[in-house]
C-alpha cells in the first residue's frame, strides 16, 4: 500500500471538514433526520453502485490497486462506496447552508420558522 492509495479518502475526508461544521455553526438538522438522510443517500448511491458493479465486471473501468486501498466490497474499494456516501452528504449539507444563510429554510428538512410575519386574523 502507498500514499497514493490514501488520496481518495483524503478527498473524502476534505470534503467533510469543510461541511460538517455547516451543520454545527448554523443548526441545519441535517444529521438529525437520520432515516430522512439515510434513505437519500440510498436513493443516491444505489444506482450509481450498480453502475460501478456493471462497468467493472464488463471491464469498460477498473480501480487501480496502487492507488485505492486493499478493501473490497464485491470489488469495489471501499472510498468508492465512501464517496457515494459522502458527496450526498456534502452537498445536501451545503444546500441548507445556503438556504438557511439566504433565509429561506429549505424545505427537505423542514422546520417551523420563527422569523415568518404572523397574518393577522380579521373577523
Amino acid at each position: 500500500m502507498t500514499l497514493g492509495s490514501w488520496a481518495y479518502v483524503a478527498m473524502l475526508v476534505f470534503c467533510l471538514v469543510g461541511t460538517i461544521p455547516l451543520e454545527l455553526v448554523l443548526g441545519l438538522g441535517v444529521l438529525r433526520q437520520v432515516r430522512r438522510l439515510g434513505l437519500t443517500i440510498l436513493l443516491a448511491a444505489g444506482p450509481f453502485v450498480l453502475w460501478d458493479l456493471w462497468a467493472t465486471d464488463a471491464g469498460h473501468w477498473w480501480f487501480d490497486p496502487e492507488q485505492t486501498l486493499p478493501v473490497r466490497v464485491a470489488g469495489i474499494p471501499l472510498e468508492e462506496i465512501g464517496f457515494f456516501v459522502v458527496i450526498p452528504l456534502c452537498a445536501i449539507l451545503t444546500y441548507e447552508a445556503v438556504r438557511t444563510l439566504r433565509g429561506r429554510p429549505g424545505r427537505w428538512f423542514a422546520r417551523e420558522r420563527t422569523d415568518a410575519p404572523r397574518v393577522k386574523e380579521t373577523t
